[in-house]
């Protein structure tokens, strides 16, 4: 004799309402991770180089200035490897497509045309 007082039929019921079911509760809406709280008075900070900060006079050194010198130093950006004019016009791209740089596309030949001839040119033997 069972252990319960159940019929066998309606516990068989009961299981299959369960197994019926269950795959509805899973999908059902798990309720959202809530955010952590916003610190009162915090502000992101970027540090960015000097403003007053300019590449030795050369040739096309202000379209570098211009365009180059809101996210690099001029310590940076002398102080890159030596590297051809197909590498550096890569590199500008990037800088447009994966980090959204406003250089203008009227200063790409300057540009190249400056990094080209500081490639590895020591910054304390341009003074």
């Amino acid at each position: 004799m069972p252990r319960n007082n159940l019929p066998m039929g309606a516990l068989a019921g009961c299981i299959a309402l369960a197994l019926l079911l269950a795959p509805n509760a899973a999908m059902a809406k798990k309720p959202k991770a809530k955010a952590a709280p916003a610190m009162a008075g915090a502000v992101a900070t970027i540090d960015l180089p000097p403003g007053d900060e300019v590449l030795p006079d050369r040739p096309n050194a202000e379209a570098v200035d211009r365009n180059c010198l809101l996210c690099h130093s001029s310590e940076t950006i002398l102080n890159q490897p030596a590297l051809s004019r197909d590498i550096w016009a890569a590199e500008i791209d990037k800088m447009r497509t994966a980090f959204g740089a406003q250089i203008s596309p009227d200063s790409d030949d300057a540009i190249l045309a400056y990094l080209t001839t500081i490639n590895g040119v020591r910054h304390d033997r341009w003074r």
